[in-house]
């Protein structure tokens, strides 16, 4: 594995700009957009739709990470030179409970916690689904995603939120489905046919990874799965035409303090420095051996790229931690300080 390093930069961190980007948008809008510099052109014509945390307090009680807070779509029409602006909240059920009630009802997976203190979350391991991770268009479907359950399918037209959505009975009631998929432009393997993959992954002392490939009228057309040794948290994974290559991450998990209502489950991860990373280079034919690399030690939320050379080695492109970025129950993301820190 090679490592890179960008220059540093010169330009000042501005806390108060920091501040701003974490401020909650309350209000939902449809607006033609009126201020453009230039000309959009007469022939381009579509929509953008883009998914985040919007909602970053509930009822006067910040989320202690945004990586909490519910989903909010955004979409830009394009048509006849004009553009049009419209956001939603997807309607989860937590959403709506939790906009009811005018307080925090559920556990977060980043740090936040149920008002009252331990003994409010002790026992508590249920989760919402935020909705909140990406958007999908795929086979006439637009679906908001995140990765620990089921997606929610939204009318691409007005982003109403008509619920959740298990791809025609392919996933079960809570089956997770990443917010990472990928598609192949068409390669020799698809008969030049685009396709969506995507992956599910459930942990235990061995995991399981399942791996999907959709048709692009949103059919699945393969699924496999592997079990593989070991906790894995999988984030992302790297696509070629013949290929999905995942990194399992030395990443320790002690549940207990998540049980004892002290930390939620993302604050009860940590790096094993003492262990390699496992690089999982899984064939798309089901019938091929899956194949483990080790390399040093890093964490690994996202991956850049990924390609086939032409005498068969695999590149991928990533972006590498020396450890997992972890976040203490007793500090606010609001506080850092890349000044101070960097």
């Amino acid at each position: 594995m090679t490592a890179t390093a960008s220059s540093a930069s010169t330009e000042t961190f501005s806390r108060a700009d920091w501040l701003r980007g974490y401020e909650s948008q309350t209000e939902e809008r449809d607006y033609w957009i009126d201020d453009i510099e230039g000309e959009i052109p007469a022939e381009l014509e579509g929509t953008v739709f883009r998914n985040g945390p919007g909602l970053l307090e509930i009822g006067g009680q910040s989320l202690h990470h945004p990586f909490d807070g519910d989903g909010m779509i955004s979409a830009i029409a394009i048509r006849q030179g004009r553009a049009y602006f419209r956001n939603r909240y997807v309607r989860t059920e937590g959403f709506l409970a939790e906009q009811k009630a005018g307080k925090i009802l559920y556990r977060g997976v980043f740090g936040t916690q149920k008002p009252g203190g331990w003994l409010a979350n002790i026992f508590d391991l249920g989760l919402k689904n935020i909705a909140n991770t990406n958007i999908l268009y795929w086979g006439d479907r637009l679906l908001a995603l995140w990765e620990a359950a089921e997606p929610h399918r939204l009318d691409p037209q007005t982003l109403e939120t008509f619920g959740l959505d298990r791809l025609d009975g392919l996933l079960a009631d809570g089956d997770p489905f990443s917010a990472h998929p990928r598609i192949d432009p068409g390669s020799e393997r698809t008969g030049g046919q685009r396709r969506l993959v995507n992956f599910a992954v459930k942990t235990g002392p061995s995991s399981r990874i399942r791996l999907y490939e959709f048709d692009e009228s949103g059919r699945c057309v393969e699924q496999q799965e592997r079990v593989i040794p070991g906790f894995a948290f999988l984030h992302d994974f790297a696509l070629t035409p013949n290929y999905a290559i995942f990194f399992q991450n030395p990443i320790r998990f002690n549940p207990l303090p998540a049980l004892l209502g002290q930390r939620t489950a993302g604050q009860c991860l940590a790096s094993d420095r003492n262990k390699s990373t496992q690089i999982l280079v899984i064939p798309r034919d089901p019938k091929a051996p899956l194949q483990t690399f080790e390399t040093e030690s890093c964490f690994v939320f996202h991956h850049a790229n990924a390609f086939e050379t032409a005498d068969g080695a695999i590149v991928v492109d990533s972006v590498c931690y020396d450890e997992f970025p972890m976040l203490e129950p007793d500090r606010n993301f609001k506080e850092v300080d890349f000044d101070l820190e960097g």
